[in-house]
């Protein structure tokens, strides 16, 4: 059976023993023990990308370093140390390798190359960069503090050398903080679904979220006093649930290495064979408690965004109450923002997976939503609140978390709605401006029997049984489509009274005739455009990041330009409305096809999407 081969700074795991200097009196022992330490550099890096670092053991790295296990306690106390010792190179070598390049520029262009070449490096050695971004923090403390010291320095780097002095002194601290959390956080989700080789080329949009934010126009100051943390207890309706809460309680104090579930039986008051018929180990006690802990700041954050008038209100409510609920609870903030990291990629992508309806927060059907913010962005504000709220919570504890309120407010809103705005929903003085329709916010479709309904109704209203034959699903599978788009503000019942075949659905999104759209308000016509461009931009982003945009040399991505009047307007834009038609027919065609040769073709998504604007004259940029 062929080994895996791991690519390590220190060459692929497989030449390490080849490496070993020729014995002889022409190498001093000082060259002698430096070239032990990079085999066994090596060998670490690849014994942690196959079994993680609590699974690897020093046999393990004499094993890929053909360094003696003698030789290895010469130059190591223990596999600990090694390990602080490999990952501690890694972390100088990335950051001088990115801020340390001669004849770089300052400012956006200096930016620009300092992420790419970051992002360069976790794509070229996606094993080390997991080791010191995701498996460090389950080597303990020291390992962490590398990390967090790392991110502090590349931090100040930043403010030294990437602004000019005028941004550097506008800019506030707290925004470069949120900013780097947000670029490492989607560097650990890449690493973690192993999608690392795609990183570079997220560059130029991690940069844009990186250099968004102007500074708000005043200061932003918590005015609602955070709540008192209360007592932990440790009682409840089950074991399971007693079992957890036990366990978030021993992690505040104790490593989750060195944590045993004999002690999380003896903290919980249970015997081991009960805590054992709840949980298989320790690895499935943390997974899901954090499943459990994240389960509750949903719990409070998402009705709190639908109790509020607006969008922004939402986004600041909903932001309340999570810090509000995590100062309350100081062992479950330490268990979300800090202790999980220990528990290594398994926690951390649980973590992701469980706090993904957090992203339907950054999203809408109104104007003044975040539905234009492609993907990457989303993932990056959700990353820089939870990054901004570790670093909090390391400086001083959970009681500070709710004085973040408005800072991450501010954070998720100012690139859509402008520094005014934002600011005064980051205050919660938002109220003082008439009240919008709120409505849930907007779902991205990832259902495509879901866009075949949508499309259906694109001619005009149908009923469940005319849907369920053009879309040859079963009436019973239409009636959840339908609930789904109409909960996401895309179709409504023209009679709500009525159930069944003689339903009357209508499509909010339907083609509509120039003279139907000439008589809607501007700004109901950039509302729908917003959500709109917000789709298509997350599709484009999805397709890029798997390497499906560019995979077919038939894609077509055309641009044109040019000068018109009005009669040419009207003469393109009939030529549009025709190739619209045309597509549309081609789809049912395709789709009636498709459906007579279910099981002999394999089928894939496509997406067309045709765009004619007027385009600002270059003074009024």
């Amino acid at each position: 059976m062929s080994r895996i081969v791991i690519a390590t700074p220190w060459g692929d795991s497989e030449t390490l023993r080849e490496r070993m200097l020729s014995p002889g009196p022409g190498n001093t022992p000082e060259e002698v023990e430096e070239n032990q330490r990079q085999r066994l550099f090596g060998a670490m890096v690849a014994s942690v990308s196959l079994r993680g670092y609590e699974n690897t053991r020093v046999s393990d790295l004499a094993e890929l370093s053909g360094v003696s296990t003698r030789s290895f306690y010469e130059l190591f106390s223990d596999k600990r140390a090694c390990f602080l010792a490999a990952v501690k190179t890694i972390l100088a070598g990335t950051v001088s390798q990115m801020y340390e390049g001669p004849g770089r520029a300052t400012g956006f262009e200096g930016a620009k190359w300092r992420v790419e070449t970051f992002l360069e490096l976790v794509a070229t050695q996606p094993a080390a960069a997991r080791m010191c971004l995701v498996e460090a923090y389950a080597a303990g403390p020291q390992a962490a503090a590398l990390v967090d010291e790392m991110t502090e320095r590349a931090e100040s780097l930043i403010r030294q050398r990437l602004f000019g002095a005028e941004e550097e002194a506008e800019m506030l601290p707290e925004l470069l903080t949120a900013g780097i959390a947000s670029v490492l956080e989607i560097v650990r989700l890449r690493l973690l679904r192993d999608r690392a080789a795609r990183l570079p080329h997220l560059a130029d949009g991690l940069i844009a979220f990186l250099l968004a934010h102007e500074p708000p126009v005043r200061p932003l100051r918590t005015a609602a006093r955070p709540p008192s943390p209360r007592p932990e207890e440790l009682e409840a309706g089950d074991h399971a649930e007693r079992a957890m809460r036990a366990f978030e309680l021993l992690l505040v104090d104790t490593p989750y290495g060195e944590i045993t579930m004999e002690q999380v039986a003896k903290c919980a008051t249970m015997s081991v064979r009960t805590l054992y018929a709840n949980f298989a180990g320790r690895e499935e006690l943390m997974l899901a408690t954090v499943d459990s802990a994240c389960a509750q700041t949903l719990a409070v954050m998402l009705p709190a965004y639908r109790r509020a008038r607006s969008h922004p209100e939402g986004v600041r409510a909903a932001l309340g109450a999570l810090f509000g609920l995590l100062a309350s609870r100081p062992n479950l903030a330490h268990l979300l923002l800090i202790g999980l990291h220990e528990g290594g990629g398994k926690a951390l992508s649980m973590r992701m997976e469980a706090l993904q309806p957090l992203s339907t927060l950054l999203t809408g059907t109104e104007g003044t939503h975040l539905s234009a913010v492609p993907r990457l962005s989303i993932e990056a504000f959700v990353g820089a609140v939870l990054g901004l709220s570790r670093v909090r919570m390391l400086e001083a504890g959970a009681a500070a978390l709710p004085s973040l309120t408005p800072l991450c407010t501010y954070l998720t809103l100012a690139p859509v709605l402008g520094a005014e705005d934002a600011t005064a929903a980051a205050e919660g003085k938002s109220y003082r401006r008439p009240p919008r329709d709120h409505k849930p916010p907007l779902r991205a479709l990832r259902n495509p029997a879901g866009d075949d309904v949508l499309l259906a109704l694109s001619g005009g209203p149908m009923t469940p049984g005319e849907l369920a034959r053009e879309t040859a699903l079963e009436t019973k599978q239409i009636w959840v489509r339908i609930k789904a788009l109409q909960a996401a503000g895309l179709v409504e019942l023209l009679d709500e009274g009525t159930s069944g075949e003689e339903a009357l659905v209508r499509s909010k999104w339907a083609v509509e005739p120039t003279e139907e759209g000439a008589g809607r308000e501007q700004g109901h016509r950039e509302q729908i455009s917003a959500a709109i461009r917000g789709i298509i931009a997350r599709e484009i982003q999805d397709a890029v990041d798997a390497g499906t945009f560019d995979a077919r040399p038939e894609r077509h991505l055309t641009r044109i330009v040019t000068w018109t009047d009005e009669a040419g307007w009207r003469e393109l834009s009939q030529i549009l409305d025709e190739t619209l038609d045309q597509c549309l027919a081609a789809k049912k065609r395709i789709g009636q096809r498709l459906r007579r040769k279910q099981g002999d073709v394999e089928p894939f998504r496509a997406s067309i999407n045709i765009t004619a604007f007027e385009v600002p004259k270059p003074e009024e940029l």
